[in-house]
């Protein structure tokens, strides 16, 4: 078995950017035998008959790479809760399948990234399986996507705090979306600051709008890997 290390990438809200963090962290360690992989995707998209899943479309493109359809298990096109757009697309969600491309995944690659769909409470299979269920299954640590904007410190707090009931590794922060001059932006950098004093989480990474890489050694120091 090549695998090495793994991340489970969630965010504390929607659209709170994880497929684009992913896409970043993509970037740095696709050339060091990392991966990309993406469980269920709903609200995908029907093209020549075949659907496609945006969030793996969205991490190919940015990394100018094909589109990799072993980047995910269940293509679902409803777009709502993968619960529910399996019900009404007349998919059963079958757990185990998911199991066997992970054990398929990390006999190819060394370290992954893989991408849960919407937070920690979405269900899987109504009333039975959940995204933390999920994250349990591939005993993998967090890497938490958030905000620094009003409202961040909230929904940030909480998440961690769920996550620690659940007993879930929490392998650190990426605050995304954040203004390159935090100094004229005070109230950033105080949510930021905030954040982590609260959550006694020490490693933590900065992602400002637009940003297309992530310096080497800011990534290294991250996710604690050689890239």
């Amino acid at each position: 078995m090549k695998f090495d290390r793994g991340f489970f990438i969630i965010g504390t809200d929607t659209d709170i950017g994880k497929t684009y963090v992913s896409s970043l962290l993509y970037k740095g360690i696709k050339e060091v035998e990392g991966s990309y992989y993406k469980p269920i995707q709903s609200g995908c998209i029907r093209r020549d008959g075949e659907l496609y899943a945006p969030d793996v479309e969205f991490v190919c493109s940015m990394n100018e790479k094909e589109y990799d359809k072993n980047m995910v298990t269940y293509t679902l096109e409803a777009e709502v809760s993968p619960h529910l757009a399996s019900e009404l697309e007349g998919i059963k969600i079958d757990i185990e399948r998911i199991r066997e491309a992970w054990i398929e995944l990390k006999e190819k690659y060394r370290y992954m990234l893989v991408e849960g769909a919407g937070g920690l409470y979405v269900p899987l299979i109504r009333d039975k399986f959940y995204i933390f269920d999920l994250i349990k299954e591939l005993d993998l640590p967090i890497i938490l996507v958030c905000g620094s904007k009003v409202g961040a410190i909230n929904h940030t707090i909480l998440t961690i705090e769920a996550l620690k009931k659940m007993g879930i590794s929490i392998h650190g922060l990426v605050f995304n979306r954040v203004s390159e001059d935090l100094e004229s932006n005070y109230f950033e950098k105080d949510n930021i600051d905030v954040i982590l004093k609260l959550s006694g989480i020490e490693r933590s990474l900065l992602v400002n709008s637009g940003q297309r890489e992530i310096p080497k050694e800011e990534l290294q120091r991250f996710l604690e890997i050689e890239v």
